[in-house]
C-alpha cells in the first residue's frame, strides 16, 4: 500500500465528516445572516417610526400648540385640546408611516393592532418632553449646544 492508496482511502473515510461540517457550518452561516437581516430591518423601522413622531411633535408644536396657547387668555392648553392635539400627532406619525409602515411597525414589534397606537403616544409624549427640556436649556429643537451647530457626539468604541 503506497502513499496514493492511503491518501484515497483517508479521503473517502473522512470526506461524509468535512461534508457534513461544511454543510453545518453554511447552516449556522445561513442562520446569522437571516439574524442580522432581521436586525437591520428592525432597526430601520424603529429609525423611521422615531423620526415620524419626532417630525410630527416638533411640527405640532410649532403650528397647533403655539396658535392654541397665543389664543387662550392664560396661555395654558386645556384637556380637550390636549387630547385633540395628541390624536392629531397620532394620525400625523400614521400618515407618515403609511400603511404599509404601520403594518410593518406592528409585525416588526410584535405588537397587536391596537396597541401600535398606545406605543406612538407614548414615544410623542416622550418627544414632547425631550423637546420641552431642550428648549428649556437653550439648546433649540435640535439637540444642537445652543449656537446653531449639532451637539457634540463622543466616537463610537
Amino acid at each position: 500500500m503506497d502513499f496514493t492508496e492511503l491518501g484515497l482511502a483517508a479521503l473517502q473515510i473522512l470526506s461524509p465528516v468535512l461534508l457534513a461540517g461544511l454543510t453545518w457550518l453554511a447552516t449556522r452561516l445561513a442562520a446569522l445572516i437571516r439574524v442580522r437581516i432581521e436586525n437591520e430591518y428592525l432597526r430601520g423601522v424603529l429609525l423611521r417610526l422615531d423620526d415620524a413622531i419626532l417630525t410630527a411633535a416638533k411640527e405640532l408644536e410649532q403650528t397647533v400648540v403655539a396658535e392654541i396657547k397665543a389664543a387662550a387668555a392664560d396661555g395654558k392648553i386645556s384637556a380637550a385640546e390636549r387630547e385633540r392635539i395628541r390624536r392629531t400627532a397620532i394620525a400625523n406619525v400614521k400618515s407618515y408611516l403609511g400603511p404599509r409602515g404601520i403594518v410593518a411597525a406592528g409585525r416588526v414589534l410584535g405588537l397587536p393592532n391596537g396597541t401600535l397606537d398606545c406605543l406612538i403616544a407614548s414615544k410623542l409624549e416622550a418627544a414632547v418632553h425631550d423637546l420641552r427640556h431642550a428648549g428649556a436649556n437653550g439648546n433649540g429643537t435640535n439637540g444642537g449646544n445652543g449656537n446653531g451647530s449639532p451637539a457634540s457626539v463622543p466616537p463610537a468604541s
